[in-house]
């Protein structure tokens, strides 16, 4: 018998903690138990706080820029399509959309030191 998977629906709590699963992973900070009223729906912003005062945001941010200057180096060093330029840009690709997850915008980056060119 084959089993048939049903996609999350919008709105339920099984999206929401399926959402917040996708965006924290398995590492949500401890929730105080205030701030929980026992939705997913309603907690996920106070674990994004958490992560913000907890610093994440920022070192995530500072962790991305020292990856894209080390792709840029390692570019200049072994040319754009060298399999060492692919595999920085294959360790990038997660950093980066996380950075579209968190909202860390290309100024973010630049201020903690990513050499990017501007347009």
């Amino acid at each position: 018998m084959a089993t048939t998977m049903t996609p999350l629906q919008p709105g339920t709590e099984a999206a929401a903690q399926a959402c917040a699963f996708a965006i924290f992973g398995s590492d949500i900070p401890p929730i105080d138990p205030d701030d929980y009223d026992g939705s997913w729906r309603t907690t996920l912003h106070v674990i994004a706080e958490e992560w913000v005062g907890e610093g994440r945001v920022e070192r995530h941010a500072a962790r991305t820029a020292t990856a894209i200057n080390d792709l840029l180096n390692t570019q200049k060093l072994f040319g754009e399509e060298s399999p060492e330029a692919r595999a920085a840009g294959t360790a990038l690709k997660p950093l980066i959309d996380r950075c579209r997850i968190y909202g860390i915008t290309t100024d973010d980056l630049r201020r903690h030191g990513a050499q990017l060119h501007t347009s």
